[in-house]
């Protein structure tokens, strides 16, 4: 009997098996590993049991915390690690090798520019490569190229490892914002200080870049105002619309709203945004494709705001949201006329 005639031995017969066992290993939870895999406990646990039975050991200690690794899985754990770099090499090496302009492109990007980026700008990818689809994965924190978890990452540091590839993007520029309501109510603030008296809106992802949001930081820690807080950005926009308080936003925002205003003050971050990718899987046609209209999205000759260099919002009233032919969501233009308001100087000035 060959070895292409051996049957595989029976508690490795599914490699799905090993992947819920290892996924778990790395999540310390089920819960979590269940999120990560996007099914449900109880799959996970029904697939760990099998494994246990089949291999005739306990693999888990099942702890109100979560899970521990008992010596006979820490055992098997390496191993299994070993198989699945073996199963990644295998997809990117079939993967980079497809030359059809079709089949599926996974993306991971932060919510913002996936929301008004991204995702208005895919008809024009669509009218080119129908056939092309694309799975946006939101996320403040980038995913792990190397395990396969997206095809492509756009992610606001660059990455360490020198087995990726990595596209600098451009630069986002974040600057104040608050809507003419809230400053007509609560005063414009002329300083940073002044800051300290207002409500001031964060975003969790702002956490993860302490060193770009440095001003924006130490002003919350220091402020005992802040009255929301959210991991989405798209959700921290409509809470600066709706009047809620001052958030730090991006400068290409004026592209899309004419409902807020930016604040003239010294207090802004700088971020880069980079594309990142595995080398083998830049082969495949279809990747090549959306790799080509990422960075035709973030092309800086359109979209100065992403130029290394600080360019200031269009004022309110002079945002062209569809100058391009870019969709506008219909939840992002305001129905109501827009106030002949800018800001100068720390200061409201009328612009009629």
């Amino acid at each position: 009997m060959g070895l292409r005639d051996m049957p595989a031995p029976a508690p490795f017969s599914n490699w799905d098996d090993l992947r819920f066992f290892l996924e778990t290993a790395k999540a310390g939870s089920i819960s979590k590993a269940a999120k990560w895999l996007n099914t449900t406990q109880a799959t996970i646990s029904r697939r760990i049991l099998n494994l246990e039975e089949r291999l005739e050991t306990r693999l888990f200690d099942r702890l109100p915390s979560g899970v521990v690794l008992t010596p006979e899985g820490e055992a098997i754990l390496e191993t299994v690690r070993h198989i699945e770099d073996a199963v990644l090499k295998i997809h990117r090496r079939v993967l980079g090798s497809d030359r059809r302009l079709a089949g599926p492109v996974r993306i991971s990007a932060p919510d913002g520019l996936t929301t008004f980026l991204l995702a208005p700008s895919l008809g024009r990818l669509h009218e080119a490569y129908p056939s092309i689809s694309v799975e946006f994965q939101c996320s403040t924190q980038p995913c792990d190229i190397l395990a396969s978890e997206s095809d492509l990452c756009i992610q606001c540091r660059r990455p360490e490892s020198p087995e990726l590839i990595a596209i600098k993007l451009g630069i986002v520029h974040g600057v104040l914002w608050a809507s003419p309501g809230y400053l007509e109510r609560f005063g414009v603030p002329a300083t940073a200080q002044d800051l300290l008296h207002h409500r001031l809106l964060d975003n969790a992802h702002y956490q993860y870049l302490d060193e770009e949001f440095s001003a924006w930081s130490s002003l919350l820690r220091a402020a005992k105002g802040r009255r929301f807080w959210t991991n989405s950005s798209p959700s921290l926009l409509a809470a600066a619309q709706g009047g809620v308080g001052i958030a730090i936003l991006p400068t290409y925002i004026c592209e899309f709203v004419d409902d807020i205003l930016p604040l003239n003050l010294d207090v802004r971050a700088r971020i880069g945004v980079w594309l990142v990718y595995h080398p083998n899987v830049k082969g495949a046609a279809r990747v090549r494709a959306v790799i080509d209209w990422i960075r035709d999205v973030f092309d800086q000759e359109d979209w100065p705001w992403f130029r290394d260099e600080f360019h200031p919002p269009r004022m309110l009233g002079t945002a062209t949201p569809a100058r391009r032919g870019r969709p506008v969501h219909p939840l992002r233009r305001s129905a109501a006329k827009s106030e002949p308001w800018t800001v100068r100087d720390g200061g409201l000035s009328e612009t009629g």
